[in-house]
């Protein structure tokens, strides 16, 4: 698969390079079950390609008072 598609905050490094797999599909879920659990998305930024930035940099967090209720098994 080539291409990139999709909504940067869903998006792993592999689709933002445009070379990946299926396995990207993983990554795209893993956002969604951290949207689930604290209501925000794991990867910020004030335009899209900040939020593109920051899923390269893997710049996410589970820590902050939203988390102090999480489980360390669904973290």
């Amino acid at each position: 698969m080539h291409g990139v598609f999709g909504t940067g905050y869903y998006c792993s490094p592999e689709v933002i390079h445009g070379d990946y797999s299926e396995k990207c599909d993983v990554w795209s879920i893993g956002v969604i079950f951290y949207m689930l659990l604290c209501g925000q998305p794991p990867f910020k930024g004030n335009s899209g390609k900040e939020v593109l930035d920051s899923v390269m940099k893997g710049d996410y967090s589970t820590e902050g008072p939203i988390w102090q209720s999480i489980s360390p098994a669904a973290k």
